[in-house]
């Protein structure tokens, strides 16, 4: 009996930036303002949205 491996799919770059840009909206909702943003990375956003409970 073969079974062919499954593959999973890709995560693609179009729809990282989309997260990103909807993660991002969401902080600037909370209250975190644009000259904040610029200077954070992705690891920083993402522990700022648990923070806030954006």
């Amino acid at each position: 009996m073969r079974k062919k491996p499954l593959r999973r799919p890709v995560k693609k770059p179009r729809l990282k930036r989309r997260r990103m840009l909807e993660q991002k909206k969401r902080l600037i909702g909370a209250g975190v303002t644009e000259e904040q943003l610029i200077h954070m990375n992705t690891k920083e956003i993402r522990a700022a949205i648990r923070e806030t409970c954006a």
